[in-house]
């Protein structure tokens, strides 16, 4: 997750210089650890619901046999985070442990599963998933918070306005969180209505669904076509 930077320095090459440091010490630790962490079933492929929940949103598009989900090392432990750089999934150890099927979980569970599947989905269609992280990181969008209108307190990542500042964008025009974002908004309101309807993150997607519909008219016509991949 990290953009090219140069020049002696400057504040953000100290910045990614005490970034690397920290995850090549987590890295040291994840091995260190590794015969306790890894030893229940490493990684697995997606369930049949889990299948059919992504065709839902991406129908063909997506090589399902090709997407594993991971147990995640330390770094995914210890941020709570998940990652999908290159096309398969790591999990923090207990979202992994708890969770053997999405498509059987709770609805933030689900939209959180629908959003790293859009990153395979990127990532299949030929998008540098783990580049654009590196280049987030960098930026600034992985640790400054701001006040979203569509998500409240929110990673400068994921940040958007559907209804006002973004509201002429297409979906080619957003960064690849972002689009990880609206596609979760868009699941939310159409295919979790039964699943705790009154959850914050499904009303959310309720109100902002007729912009997500006009942003994501042409995926939804054809998830295939490449000409929608993310930039940034």
């Amino acid at each position: 997750m990290a953009n090219r930077v140069t020049g002696r320095g400057n504040p953000k090459n100290t910045v990614l210089k005490s970034i690397t440091s920290k995850l090549q010490k987590i890295d040291a630790e994840m091995k260190n650890q590794a015969a306790t962490i890894i030893k229940v079933g490493s990684k697995r492929q997606l369930t049949s619901g889990e299948i059919a929940m992504s065709r839902l949103i991406f129908k063909d598009a997506i090589d399902y046999s090709k997407v594993w989900i991971h147990l995640g090392g330390l770094i995914h432990t210890k941020t709570g985070n998940a990652m999908t750089p290159a096309g398969e999934i790591y999990l923090p150890k207990d979202d992994y442990l708890k969770t053997p099927d999405y498509s059987k979980a709770t609805g933030e569970n689900r939209h959180w599963f629908i959003h790293e599947m859009v990153h395979v989905w990127q990532y299949q269609m030929g998008t540098s998933t783990g580049w654009l992280g590196i280049k987030q990181l960098c930026k600034g969008g992985y640790t400054s918070e701001v006040n979203s209108v569509d998500s409240d307190n929110e990673l400068e990542a994921y940040d958007t306005d559907l209804g006002g500042r973004d509201l002429n964008k297409k979906f080619q025009d957003f960064n690849f969180e972002q689009q990880g974002r609206i596609i979760e908004f868009w699941f939310d309101a159409c295919y979790l209505q039964k699943v705790n309807p009154k959850r914050d993150h499904h009303q959310k997607s309720l109100q902002l669904l007729g912009y997500v519909e006009k942003i994501l008219r042409d995926f939804l016509l054809n998830p295939s076509n490449k000409n929608l991949l993310p930039k940034s």
